[in-house]
Parts: C-alpha cells; structure tokens; sequence
C-alpha cells in the first residue's frame, strides 16, 4: 500500500457539477472497494483498521456525499438522490466497476446504488443495515439484486423446528444437572 487511511490526501473530483471529497489508498490494483458511510457521516467517521485492512488486497475509496462535510453541492434529500450522485461519482472517477460497502443510511445508498446501477457494481457488502425503510421493497428486482437474507434460514426453518439454545452454566447451589434447555423458536414470515 502506497497510502494509508491516515496517510490518504483528500482529492477531490468534479461529477454533474458537484465536487465530490475522496480518497483513494491501498493496492494499487483490483476492483476498488467504495464505502458509503452512516447519516451525518464524513469519511473520517471509518475506523482506519477496517478500512487498511480491506486496503491489503484492493483498492479503497472514501468518499462524502454531495454537501456532505468537505464536497460541495447540495446533500440531496432521497436515498436515491444520494445513490445518482454516487453514480455520477464512480463514473467521473472512470471506473468501469466497482465493489460497495454500505454502513447504516450507505446500506440503503448502496441498495439504491446498485439497482438503479447494476452494471457499476459487482459486488454488495451491506453492514449495519436493512431494506429500504426498514419495509420489503415492492420492485421484486431488488431481491435479485441484493439477495435474500431469509433464504437459508427458510429452508431449514418450519415452525414446528425446535433450534438448541447454548447450555447456561448453572449455580453450584442449584442442583440441576446441568442440562441444555430447548425452546421453539418461530421461521420468520415468508417475504413475496
């Protein structure tokens, strides 16, 4: 790695009259991994051993949204609004693909992102985050395109399944042989 998260200068780059902070370190080669940070959040607000430690094998890119801290522009006020100006972003920097890794609000930018921009993107890291306003999205193509968290859990799951809980340890004055408890607990609902 040329640059670190620390080390990184900010640059800054013109998209759609916006001019977007960024930084860019870690390999210099492979399909650059963005981040899409937290409401309110700046690309100072990473913790720099996440960030350098996905830096060892690939690019990385912090960037502020549009309005956000030090780019310029106007924040916008939809989550598709900020997944466009992402858009407009990866593509002045040139890149033909990338990899996106959203935390909290960047999960639904990087959600938005990547449907409304397959073709930027060939993979989704969501972490601290959900579906779109916390409801099941009734577009049916963004399931296919960020997958189904339920899926592998449904398949095992019915709700007569009876899942083992982990054995509490049990006080030496109590007597109890010390035995695993069981408890049913329920498939979630099937989504659509």
């Amino acid at each position: 790695m040329s640059h670190t998260h620390i080390t990184a200068p900010t640059q800054f780059i013109e998209a759609k009259g916006v001019r977007f902070a960024y930084r860019r370190f870690g390999a210099e080669t492979g399909t650059p991994l963005v981040f899409l940070q937290h409401f309110r959040g700046g690309m100072d607000n990473w913790d720099p051993l996440v960030t350098d430690g996905l830096g060892q094998g690939r690019p990385v890119i912090l960037v502020n949204y549009a309005g956000v801290a030090s780019s310029g522009g106007t924040p916008a006020t939809t989550v598709d609004g900020m997944a466009d100006g992402i858009a407009d972003f990866v593509q002045a920097l040139g890149l033909p693909q990338v990899d996106v890794l959203g935390f909290s609000i960047g999960g639904f930018v990087a959600q938005s992102f990547t449907h409304r921009y397959p073709g930027l993107v060939r993979r989704l890291v969501l972490v601290g985050t959900g579906p779109r306003q916390g409801e099941a999205n009734p577009d049916k193509r963004v399931m296919q395109v960020a997958g189904n968290p339920f899926r592998a859990r449904r398949t095992s799951c019915t709700s007569s399944s009876r899942l083992p809980r982990p054995a509490r340890p049990q006080a030496a004055h109590s007597g109890s042989a010390g035995t695993s408890a069981r408890s049913r607990i329920p498939c979630p609902p099937s989504r659509p």
